[in-house]
């Protein structure tokens, strides 16, 4: 385990107990860090991983310069989770379609587990939200609690990196248009979230998923179904400068988005929800 000398002593000690449970076989945190992703992608290229420290973790006390999909910048406050786990994956085969959707579900699973009774809503493609009235009458609304990015690099074969990041005790201040309102874990579950238990349900969780994926991708699909929060609604989606508005069906098989556009029913693996509109 590779770790700076000030980082948390009890994060310390819950990654030395994923090393000796066999959840994770290696793992680098740092203080402060730029990306954990950015990190874990490049001890990947360089070639200094080899398959026995492999899945490794990457965890940060702090990321100064988070990413999430679309080049976003990824706000992290000190009191969030923000790490990432690179992994031994074949793209290749078949149920790697659906590898995104199946993350969400390991992330939803963690956070219910660690955080009963906490309820994860999954926004396509990639953000880990909640659905909660802001006001007493109010009726429930989307608020995100955090994101998903997985990536990996053509001159790397068989390898790639899912980044995780949460809003645990704070959340960010974010003036985006369209953007889905933030909130914290803490906020829903009304006490404080530690990191550790966090972390750990996560790194067992994205494990089980792992070995899931293979054996039962449809099963997963079926989890994310079950917490979609976009289903049933009425939506636009921005594809580079085309903006298309449908009727959200869910996800399909291969977890692409299913909208149903001016009676047609389409499927989407990219873009960005930009406006939701409950029917």
């Amino acid at each position: 385990m590779n770790c700076d000398p000030d980082v948390t002593p009890g994060l310390r000690h819950t990654l030395g107990e994923l090393i000796r449970d066999g959840v994770i076989a290696s793992a680098v945190y740092r203080q402060s860090t730029a990306s954990t992703n950015s990190d874990a992608l490049a001890d990947l290229q360089s070639g200094q991983i080899d398959e026995g420290l492999l899945p490794r973790l990457y965890l940060a006390d702090r990321q100064t310069a988070g990413r999430g999909r679309h080049g976003n910048a990824w706000v992290s406050k000190e009191d969030a989770l923000t790490f990432s786990l690179a992994v031994d994956f074949d793209l290749a085969q078949h149920c790697a379609a659906v590898l995104s959707p199946a993350v969400g579900v390991a992330v939803a699973r963690a956070i219910e587990f660690a955080c009963a009774p906490c309820r994860v809503a999954l926004k396509w493609p990639n953000d880990i939200c909640v659905l909660r009235s802001p006001e007493p009458a109010a009726a429930p609304a989307l608020f995100k609690l955090g994101g998903i990015l997985i990536e990996t690099a053509a001159s790397i074969d068989r390898r790639l990196v899912i980044g995780v990041g949460l809003n645990l005790n704070g959340k960010p201040d974010l003036n985006t248009p369209h953007a889905t309102p933030p909130a914290s874990i803490a906020e829903i579950t009304t006490r404080h979230v530690g990191r550790e238990a966090l972390l750990s349900a996560h790194a067992e969780s994205l494990a089980e998923m792992l070995d899931e994926i293979a054996d039962d991708p449809a099963a997963l699909i079926q989890q994310y179904r079950m917490r979609c929060a976009l289903a049933g609604n009425e939506l636009s989606l921005r594809q580079s400068r085309e903006l298309i508005t449908g009727h959200c069906t869910g996800i399909a098989d291969d977890g692409s988005l299913e909208l149903i556009v001016d009676g047609t029913r389409r499927h989407f693996r990219s873009g960005q929800v930009h406006r939701i509109r409950p029917v």
